[in-house]
């Protein structure tokens, strides 16, 4: 460790003097546990942004109070230098001049302590409200409620990035905006209190203003939309041609899977293209207007000025009045009404997503049917032949490569429509229990592996049962080899690990599960023979009064389940049954 980091233990880059300084409300280590939000059938974009942006507001709340005295602070500069002028130096009051002198410096301070607090708030909401999105799009397309299990196309990386990072910036229309608009009414009864028809060519032109900003915004705004699913689209792509990269270079797809990228690439690009010139257009219109507008208030208050019907500090407070209100209402046509279109667009996608992986099938209504016992008896049919698995059994299963991907894609997800196995619990379809009910009780391990980037322990903790279980599945799967150190990183998808390692440390992460019914499929086939009979004399032992399913052609494997149940022949048989 470098002597940097012993002078900053917390790591957060400060110099010399400010390392002294207390930290305060540090963020926590662990992210805050929060509840997904709600959409249904009839939820429209607005209503769904409506409802995101006001979940944060014992954070936003706080945040526009803090704006607001920033705002109105930096308004209220000009007025106070006005009032120095008329009352100190106008009349070489000595008194009156350190009076209003020190009033000006408090309201700096006022306003940049509001500043800070205003930032820091704005960017908490903006966190955790991407925080929750993300929960919530991890929730609908991982446990969707309906129970269908499908792999999520790679537009949905467009979504929890791109889309979730503009619908959290969403929070600030209920921040900053409502400053402004509090700072151009300070404006407004600051001007009428230097000449009444300044303060109400305010009152009048600003709300006309604004709504001019909004008329030329709607273009950008039905744009926008566009554009951002064009870049999901081109995202998408990009994400399942690497995903796919093995597969797109084994099938010689090169040149297609290329030509398709660079088809939607271009059609984006063009979208950008558009995008951006209308949002040109959008900003050259909105600065006409404002600037137009401001203009007439300011000429307005120099003719009052040279009528001798303003004083000197009444001119220079009406002029930088003036010259203040230009940034409000240019801050609401540049950034309030574009962050209002891009939120809206990202919305209207986060529910496209929602509706489709949460609102897929209904759950089906658990009084009209028995309660499933906590260790049920799992039954496959398919082939007109049924796969029973008593409570506590290890029952393996040799089949085709062709009806062990149908048994395991029925296991995986048993409410799939058009499937040819049938799944029951204690006799009852899996199809009529709930997403919840069925995973407690049955975890399915595939047999393509996929790892958590980080540490081993990370795979391992991330669905253990208790810690004891995770040195028994270590040993169980016979990982003790290259898994003696839980901290050793697996890399990116595993990248660390040979092929007999991940699989090993996949089977491992499931019996560290230690769920009531597991089924396994494949679990050894890149494992060496030697290492693959200890994991079948050590596999009975740790899944005690448990019920395992085991597709496999191993004769290992096989070997050590109490019955077989074999496919490949025109009858199941019984291979044996072990004391």
């Amino acid at each position: 460790m470098s002597n940097a980091s012993h002078s900053d233990p917390l790591g957060l880059g400060r110099g010399p003097v400010t390392r002294r300084l207390p930290v305060l409300w540090q963020a926590p280590t662990d992210p805050p546990e929060v509840q997904p939000f709600e959409a249904d059938e009839v939820t429209t974009a607005g209503q769904f942004l409506l409802r995101v942006i006001l979940s944060v507001r014992r954070v936003s709340v706080p945040a526009a109070l803090a704006a607001t005295v920033w705002q109105v602070g930096e308004a209220a500069v000009p007025v106070v230098m006005g009032l120095a002028i008329d009352r100190a130096l106008a009349t070489g009051n000595a008194g009156q001049l350190v009076l209003w002198l020190g009033v000006l410096v408090a309201t700096y301070v006022g306003l940049t302590v509001a500043a800070k607090f205003a930032t820091q708030l704005t960017a908490y909401a903006v966190q955790l409200l991407q925080h929750r999105l993300r929960s919530t799009l991890s929730t609908g397309v991982l446990h969707p409620v309906g129970g269908s299990v499908h792999a999520p196309d790679g537009g949905v990386v467009s979504v929890m990035t791109n889309d979730v990072a503009r619908m959290a910036n969403g929070v600030q229309l209920v921040i900053m905006p409502i400053a402004r608009v509090v700072t151009i009414g300070f404006i407004a009864v600051s001007l009428l209190t230097t000449h009444w028809l300044l303060g109400l060519a305010v009152l009048v032109g600003a709300p006309v203003a604004v709504w001019l900003m909004g008329v030329l915004s709607e273009r950008l705004s039905r744009d926008t939309r566009e554009y951002q699913g064009l870049l999901a689209t081109t995202v998408g792509v990009a994400t399942d041609v690497v995903a796919g990269y093995r597969v797109v270079k084994g099938i010689g797809a090169e040149a297609e899977a290329t030509s398709r990228y660079r088809q939607a690439s271009q059609e984006t690009l063009v979208g950008a293209k558009r995008n951006a010139g209308l949002l040109g257009r959008f900003l050259m219109g909105s600065g006409v207007v404002t600037g137009a507008f401001v203009a007439a208030v300011m000429g307005l208050a120099g003719w009052f000025a040279v009528d001798g019907q303003l004083s000197i500090g009444e001119l220079i407070a009406a002029v930088g009045l003036a010259q203040a209100l230009l940034p409000q209402i240019q801050s609401i046509a540049n950034d309030s009404i574009p962050n209002l279109a891009g939120s809206r667009a990202s919305s209207a996608r986060i529910l496209d997503v929602l509706k489709t992986d949460v609102a897929v099938t209904p759950e089906p209504e658990a009084a009209a049917r028995p309660e499933v016992a906590q260790l049920p008896v799992l039954e496959v049919s398919t082939l007109g032949t049924t796969i029973r698995v008593e409570p506590g059994e290890l029952v393996g299963v040799r089949t085709d490569d062709l009806t062990a991907a149908r048994v395991a894609e029925a296991l995986l997800d048993p409410r799939g429509l058009g499937s040819e196995v049938a799944v029951r619990l204690d006799g009852i379809a899996a199809g009529e229990l709930t997403g919840r009910e069925y995973r407690s009780r049955v975890t399915f391990t595939p047999h393509r592996v996929v790892l958590f980037s980080g540490t081993i322990r990370d795979n391992l903790t991330a669905t253990a049962a208790t810690p004891e279980l995770v040195t028994a599945a270590v040993r169980a799967a016979s990982c003790d080899d290259f898994a003696a150190d839980l901290d050793l990183p697996v890399g990116e998808d595993g990248n660390r690990l040979s092929g007999g390692q991940l699989q090993r440390l996949a089977l491992a992460r499931a019996l560290a599960g230690d769920a009531p019914v597991l089924v396994l499929h494949d679990p050894t086939t890149a494992v060496d023979s030697v290492t693959e009979h200890t994991i079948a004399e050590r596999l009975r032992d740790i899944r005690g009064g448990r019920s395992t399913l085991l597709i496999t052609s191993s004769p290992a494997l096989l070997g050590g389940c109490d019955r077989v149940v074999d496919l490949l022949e025109d009858a199941p048989t019984r291979a044996r049954t072990t004391p």
